[in-house]
């Protein structure tokens, strides 16, 4: 039937021609560019983008054509003139975080490129795709000169383009850009060695392949974090990134890493179908490299309850009174709740769990289960599987209700912990007030320019260019609220809350010494109570 359905799409977007295919070509220029290029079917003038909408457009609007013929945007790539049978546009390099994955992340010489951002449907015909480049990485092989992607596959999938042939290191298939430095590299290798080793024994059932690593070190906009994601190129990207790190990034690597590397041995596509996707997901590869750092040391007990008292209040400064099954997906997305309220939920589940399976064990039968999977109506409750797993007679008692449409997630998250002594209620920290402030900061931009785009920093928020903007500016930074520093000073939030009530304005200072008297109709809502985890006790019941 599918197969039919393109073909008739085929025939009428070329008025009765012979169908024919869409070749992609993805050509490493230079460190700094791709070319890419579609090649056209007869009388056919444009191509549907698979991946569309704001954040497509904002990717493509980079994009420079290379000739009078091509135009794309969020949703097509067209031809500007008749008698032009290919669109061939350069692409830039960028580390700017959009959704997904991005087109074109520099690494070091190399480029790191995901195809789902060139990817287009079969309208005009089927649709091949090939790469150019002195070296190709990609599906766990090198190439030289040229390669092409499988049918049916190269619409989605990872693959690096490097300015010479990469030199295999064994079975190990990986590039590093020299810009990180010996110590960190030589860091990254170790803990995804240590990691592999670790997952490979507490989930035996796994189905694990090693990856094309692509460590990277980059300049961007904010603080000093990673970004990278885990496709057959393992993209570690880090950006503003010290080259001798203190303690502190050291440890922020380590699970960074691990994280990755914990993604590798688990099932993104099978999960698809889920409503809960992206929190099964993300939240399991936080769960893997949170349990998997208590158990190898690289967290201590005191950095793990903190990692998981954090995790748990940003969910709630989110969620707060809402259901998660009501939440939308850019609510999760805009807070990265998938991640948050996704490691709160494994582990807290999963001390939880009823029946003697450990927790590896829960988390590995539930893969297990999708493998054997044969229809989507046959799916194995997720809920069930890690609090039941196997155990006859047994019924969710608490992800359901968690991840459901009927209750507040705070409520369950209060009846939880009175029921089950894991966490006690506690007042907010400094941590958790800086991130109320970051909340009340971006409300206050929402009012002055109709949305939101920052970059938090240690004891500052930097102001990306947004339009529509009375009285913010790209490139402002605001480093107080209420002539108090912003971040990290006890009163600060207070005082603005009382600011915005009392004359419905919050002074905001810059960087610069600039004062702004920003508009407040809405004075921010803080959240009284969070929780702080009884490590102990959590411990000795994911243990048993």
């Amino acid at each position: 039937m599918k197969n039919k359905t393109i073909l008739v799409a085929c025939l009428l977007a070329v008025s009765g021609s012979a169908c024919a295919d869409v070749d992609v070509n993805i050509k490493y220029l230079h460190s700094q560019a791709l070319e890419l290029s579609y090649q056209l079917p007869p009388a056919c003038t444009q191509l549907v983008f698979k991946k569309h909408g704001s954040d497509a457009a904002k990717i493509r609007s980079t994009w420079q054509s290379l000739d009078a013929c091509a135009k794309a945007d969020g949703e097509h790539a067209s031809s500007q003139q008749a008698v032009c049978t290919q669109l061939r546009f350069q692409v830039p390099v960028s580390v700017n975080k959009v959704r997904g994955y991005p087109a074109a992340f520099p690494v070091g010489d190399a480029i790191y490129v995901h195809t789902s951002n060139f990817a287009v449907d079969a309208t005009c015909g089927k649709v091949n795709y090939s790469f150019s480049a002195p070296g190709i990485a990609m599906n766990a092989q090198v190439y030289a000169d040229n390669a092409k992607a499988a049918d049916g596959k190269g619409g989605d999938m990872a693959a690096l383009l490097l300015p010479k042939p990469l030199k295999l290191e064994g079975n190990f298939i990986g590039y590093f850009d020299t810009a990180m430095g010996e110590t960190n590299i030589r860091n990254i290798r170790k803990t995804g060695d240590e990691s592999i080793a670790f997952l490979r024994e507490v989930l035996p059932k796994a189905k694990f392949e090693m990856p094309i690593v692509a460590i990277s070190r980059v300049s961007g906009p904010g603080r000093a974090r990673p970004d990278g994601d885990a496709a057959d190129v393992m993209r570690l990207g880090f950006v503003n990134w010290p080259l001798q790190p203190d303690a502190e990034a050291e440890r922020t690597m380590t699970l960074f890493v691990t994280h990755e590397f914990s993604h590798r041995f688990q099932m993104r596509d099978a999960t698809d179908a889920y409503a809960d996707a992206r929190l099964i997901h993300e939240g399991g590869a936080e769960f893997l490299r949170w349990l998997m750092g208590v158990r190898k040391g690289w967290l201590t007990n005191a950095q793990a309850a903190e990692d998981l008292n954090m995790a748990l209040g940003e969910c709630l400064l989110h969620v707060r009174h809402a259901s998660w099954g009501n939440l939308t997906a850019d609510q999760k997305r805009g807070g990265l709740l998938d991640y948050r309220c996704g490691l709160a939920t494994y582990i807290y589940g999963l001390a939880a769990r009823q029946g003697k399976a450990g927790p590896f064990e829960r988390f590995d039968g539930f893969y297990e289960k999708l493998r054997l999977v044969r229809t989507q109506e046959s799916l194995p409750d997720f809920a069930h599987a890690l609090e039941c797993g196997d155990e006859v007679g047994c019924k969710s008692q608490w992800l359901s209700r968690l991840l459901g449409k009927e209750e507040g997630m705070l409520a369950v998250w209060e009846d939880f912990f009175r029921q089950t002594g894991f966490a006690h209620p506690v007042v907010a920290n400094q941590q958790q007030k800086n991130a109320m402030l970051n909340q009340a900061i971006q409300a206050l931009m929402i009012e002055d320019c109709g949305s939101s785009s920052v970059f938090p920093q240690a004891d500052k928020i930097s102001i990306d260019d947004v339009k529509g903007c009375k009285m913010l500016r790209g490139g402002m930074s605001i480093t107080k609220a209420e002539h108090l520093p912003l971040f990290n000073h006890p009163d600060t939030l207070s005082a603005t809350i009382a600011a915005c009530k009392q004359r419905s304005q919050v002074s905001l200072t810059m960087e610069s010494g600039l004062q702004l008297d920003m508009p407040c109709k809405t004075a921010y809502q803080p959240v009284e109570l969070f929780y702080s985890v009884d490590m102990e006790k959590l411990l000795a019941h994911l243990n048993r």
